[in-house]
């Protein structure tokens, strides 16, 4: 449910694609050609810049910008409640891994990036394969069994889809314009997933192995219940990660013209 996280991968990899960037002293190295934001080639540019430069960054990171290889990436809490119906609950996951970020595949891109006042960006995703676990504490009820635990988790994912949808406006710090997004959107798609969980029912290890069986077996129903709740935790964890690129970055540096 958390293949947002992959997102964290698409921001560095444009801060860093288009051009060597110096600010308070820092530089960031240029790894590949520009794309030109007026170029009629800019999204096939983009596309191609972007996943050439996931698995390098996704595995060694950015230390100009601090920050640090995201396969595997640690995840130190996330909050999901819901309500709805037979389901309801609250989860807290803590200290959790996610690994195959790296693997990532960029299908499509489509972009608006010459207005700085209403940047759209559309990047189409495939993630052959995502691994999770980390520790939980949740509690709430699927229908009338009641489900409240605490132990270790673990999930694997398989051919998860999906398009991110970034907006963006332009803001002025120090006499440099840079980019803020302050609209993310996903709706990820999962092709198949199997989830292990200790101790789903405190205590009770015959009814905790029935929840985990049940999850397993109504995954997929379970997870499109919840979807609609998620995508606004999705957009709260990826906006600040996103920015703290963006606004790193100067837009023109970002997305550059055209020499004349």
């Amino acid at each position: 449910m958390r293949a947002h996280l992959s997102l964290c991968v698409l921001g560095f990899a444009l801060a860093v694609s288009n051009a060597a960037v110096i600010k308070g002293g820092v530089e960031i190295p240029t790894y590949s050609e520009p794309c030109i934001r007026n170029s009629p080639d800019f999204n096939a540019c983009l596309k191609k810049t972007i996943q050439y430069l996931i698995p390098k960054f996704a595995l060694s990171g950015v230390p100009e910008l601090n920050m640090t290889g995201l396969d595997p990436l640690y995840v130190p809490e996330y909050i999901q409640d819901y309500e709805g119906g037979e389901i309801y609950g609250k989860g807290i996951v803590k200290n959790s891994y996610v690994r195959g970020l790296a693997g990532l595949k960029v299908l499509d891109v489509r972009s608006k990036v010459n207005d700085p006042e209403r940047m759209v960006l559309e990047v189409d995703f495939l993630l052959p394969k995502l691994q999770f676990d980390g520790t939980y504490k949740m509690e709430g009820a699927i229908g009338d069994l009641v489900v409240q635990g605490r132990g270790v988790y673990g999930a694997n994912m398989t051919d998860i889809t999906g398009t991110w949808k970034l907006k963006g406006h332009r803001v002025t710090v120090d006499g440099e314009d840079y980019m803020k997004i302050h609209e993310f959107h996903v709706r990820p798609q999962i092709g198949d997933a199997k989830f292990h969980a200790t101790n789903l029912v405190n205590g009770n290890q015959r009814l905790s192995q029935v929840a985990l069986t049940f999850v397993n077996q109504f995954w997929r129903v379970l997870y499109e219940a919840m979807l609609p709740f998620a995508e606004s935790g999705f957009d709260k964890v990826a906006r600040p990660v996103l920015n703290q690129v963006f606004l790193t970055v100067p837009y023109d540096q970002l997305f550059p013209l055209a020499k004349n």
